[in-house]
């Protein structure tokens, strides 16, 4: 392996330190990047508290756009961190939509490589870790890269540290799951320029390794994206070598690297197939937030024109993080440079940036994928592939400051400076003219927070202007770099600051006296909320409380409609819940059969079916009378010929929900019975029942009903029935037996399977190379 320069060296230690810097003065006074604010200015029982001096209900949020990694991503990676440090697998989430798969939801990240941090350090910690690593690694990689690419060392830290600060890294950066994912392009493309220069075992490896983690990173979009870049970069080499050796390594790489993740992808295939995750949306491509609006292109170069979710002004189409391209005016300016100059070993990246342009814009090219209905595909935000776009006018701009450097009496370089600086000047000129057609915000004109927002932009350009005048009369080239460079850092630093929460480790999910209350409480049962503010879909999981709703991306299509039957209070079909599903109707006898046993609300339940238990500012707990178990024995299974049909009599107040089942599968006849059970064991991925029945009965579960499920009585495996239109039942005989139920996934056992085919094809692989070439 090629010993690295000084220079380089140097020069990777330098973009490693800037990009920490960006994180230091809040870790020195204890604050990590997570939007926990969010947690207690938001949501209750958190905001019935007070923290930290503050009155109740008057906590601070900075940032209320950000609130999915506390709602999702912080309580999906704790539970399966949780489950393996258990000695479990972290297949089944019980928390969540009354139980649905969670390794199988590829944004619980269960492979990814950054979790080796919660096995060594608290969870918190290893949380922040793994928050501030992924852009430090994205710097180091992508500067490897720029200098793989011929360009110099400073223009190459310099294209390195403007990548993790663009407007997609900073908008995705507290999930946890978006940057892990996309951290690895650059080095993908590194190992392609790599390979295709001179085969190597190492290089060949790392593809296979990177093309894995990609996928097991967790968010499934931007692993598409950098698929697609990886194989557009691919083609290219193989235009530009004409090599069949590294075409050939370069492609058996990825399929292993797509093999090996295979213990992700099965089980993620299936979750997908039985979701609603296509319903009801066909119209996404008539929405306007779903394409780029066009005019959201002045992010570009003024990233608050329309004002900011972190100031409670935003004015423009929502949401702000979906449509943020900036990359800094200075590095904008270098790469209009580099576009302008068209040197020939940019074309690649000018090509990709236009062609993420296309694809983030309606358009009729961009429009296929929806108007085909393309499973996955239409379901995927397509602005989201800005991704792409910051990426190339990162590289763009590294070569725009080498070529700027190396030809100071180049007059070309003030181009693209005065372009930016009439584009600026002509968006002054229109928001003047036209004041009184731009909306109020919180009593101010939008055309003031833009004309305000407008103004650091300028005094940018005019910084780059003056510099770029002092480099054509030969200012001191050291002096030129730390001006270029401090003002980037500092125009990007205060972009990154201003969107992004910082938080005390206090903070993070603290238990409050109703939730001490219910984690008191023997298991199993459920809660649900009247109000998705209280105790939020998914939170509830942190303090292992098990509850029907739940927000996410995938849910089942099965529960999707059972929910809106339930709310509608008819069979109905599986409706639009925008991914947040909290049904609300808790007098119900599906409420009851659900074994929802607590009901959180703001309002005062007059019914003598609920009783109040405990209550702490506005969030009360009431603890629902005629709540079923668990399990339960019925007295008959009545077979219906439809499902809806089995949805109508579950809603039907004459059918004793207590005694009998429905189903359209199978039917036991009407019997008395005398029964009795109790839990033994009871985890999130399995548990046992000891019963006792005077004779042959169904029992029932309202456990959902999923591929992966087995039931053993004593010890011997028996077939698990659907009933109730999604949950469980097996028949047990007469006497006393021990029932358990597993969820042990075949497709995670096929997908394990072929991970391991994989990762062994890559040890054969490697090997051979090594034979080969060393």
């Amino acid at each position: 392996m090629k010993k690295l320069s000084s220079k380089t060296f140097f020069g990777a230690v330098i973009v490693c330190i800037l990009t920490f810097l960006f994180f230091l003065p809040n870790l020195l006074i204890g604050k990590v990047p997570i939007p926990a604010d969010d947690l207690l200015g938001l949501y209750h029982p958190w905001r019935d508290q007070t923290y930290d001096g503050y009155n109740v209900g008057k906590f601070p949020v900075k940032n209320p756009l950000i609130t999915d990694p506390v709602l999702q991503t912080y309580p999906w990676r704790n539970l399966a961190v949780f489950n393996i440090k258990e000695g479990n697998l972290p297949l089944w989430n019980p928390y969540s939509f009354s139980g649905q798969p969670l390794l199988a939801n590829i944004q619980s990240s269960t492979f990814q490589v950054f979790n080796i941090f919660f096995f060594i350090f608290p969870f918190k910690i290893a949380w922040s870790i793994q928050i501030i690593l992924p852009p430090i690694l994205t710097s180091l990689l992508m500067f490897f890269f720029l200098r793989n690419l011929k360009i110099s060392p400073v223009a190459s830290v310099f294209g390195g540290f403007v990548l993790p600060f663009s407007g997609f890294f900073i908008a995705w950066l507290t999930w946890g799951t978006i940057v892990t994912t996309a951290v690895w392009l650059p080095l993908i493309l590194l190992s392609l320029n790599k390979l295709f220069n001179k085969q190597s075992v190492l290089w060949f490896f790392i593809i296979v390794f990177s093309a894995s983690q990609t996928i097991f990173a967790g968010h499934a979009q931007t692993a598409l994206y950098v698929f697609l870049a990886t194989l557009m970069y691919f083609a290219f080499l193989i235009y530009k070598f004409r090599k069949l050796t590294p075409t050939v390594l370069t492609i058996v790489a990825l399929i292993l690297g797509i093999l090996v993740s295979s213990v992700q992808l099965l089980p993620a295939l299936e979750f997908i197939k039985l979701s609603a995750r296509e319903v009801d949306q066909s119209y996404y491509p008539q929405r306007p937030d779903w394409f780029l609006p066009i005019q959201h292109f002045i992010q570009l170069i003024a990233p608050d024109f329309f004002g900011s979710p972190t100031t409670y002004n935003y004015w423009g189409v929502w949401n702000w993080a979906e449509f943020v391209s900036f990359i800094g005016i200075i590095p904008l300016a270098l790469a209009l440079l580099t576009i302008l100059k068209k040197k020939p070993h940019a074309i690649f990246f000018i090509f990709l940036a236009v062609i993420s342009i296309i694809l983030a814009l309606a358009n009729p090219i961009s429009k296929i994928p929806y108007l085909l209905k393309t499973p996955f595909l239409s379901s995927l935000q397509p602005s989201r592939i800005l991704f792409l776009f910051v990426f190339a006018m990162s590289v763009l701009s590294a070569y725009g400051l080498d070529y700027f450097l190396k030809n100071k009496k180049d007059k070309k370089i003030f181009v693209p400076q005065i372009l930016i600086f009439f584009v600026l000047l002509l968006l002054v000129i229109y928001t003047v003219l036209n004041k009184n057609s731009f909306p109020t915000v919180s009593n101010i004109s939008a055309s003031s927070i833009a004309l305000r927002n407008l103004a650091l932009p300028i005094v940018t350009v005019f910084i780059l202007f003056i510099t770029s005048i002092f480099w054509y009369f030969n200012l001191s080239k050291k002096l030129i770099i730390l001006v270029l460079f401090a003002v980037t850092l500092g125009e990007l630093f205060r972009f990154g600051y201003k969107f992004t929460s910082f938080s005390k480790l206090s903070w993070i999910f603290p238990e409050t006296k109703s939730i001490q209350y219910l984690t008191s409480q023997e298991k199993p049962f459920r809660i649900m909320s009247t109000d998705r503010r209280i105790l939020h879909p998914n939170t509830s999981s942190v303090f292992k409380i098990e509850s029907v709703d739940g927000y996410d991306p995938l849910f089942l299509k099965d529960y999707a409609q059972l929910v809106s039957s339930w709310q509608s209070g008819k069979p109905a079909p599986a409706g639009s819940f925008n991914r947040i599903v909290t049904p609300q109707k808790y007098d119900s006898q599906i409420a009851n059969f659900l074994n929802v046993k607590y009901v959180l609300t703001f309002d005062e339940l007059s019914s003598s079916d609920f009783e109040k238990i405990i209550q702490e500012g506005d969030t009360k707990v009431y603890l629902n009378k005629n709540v079923l178990p668990r399990a339960f024995f019925v007295n008959q299974v009545v077979k219906v010929t439809r499902k809806e049909q089995e949805l109508a009599k579950l809603l039907d107040k004459n059918f004793d929900i207590k005694t009998s089942a429905v189903s359209s599968s199978f039917e036991f006849p009407k019997q008395d019975i005398k029964s009795s059970l109790s839990f033994t064991e009871y985890f999130d991925q399995s548990f046992k029942l000891l019963v006792n029945v005077d004779k042959q009965a169904p029992l029932i579960l309202s456990n959902v009903y999923y591929p992966g499920w087995q039931a053993y009585v004593d010890g011997n495996k028996t077939e698990i029935k659907k009933v109730n239109f999604m949950f469980q039942s097996v028949i047990v005989p007469e006497g006393q037996h021990e029932v358990e139920f597993k969820f042990r996934s075949q497709t995670f056992y096929n997908g394990l399977y072929l991970s391991t085919v994989g990762v062994v094809l890559t040890a054969l692989s490697a090997l051979y190379l090594w034979r080969k070439y060393q």
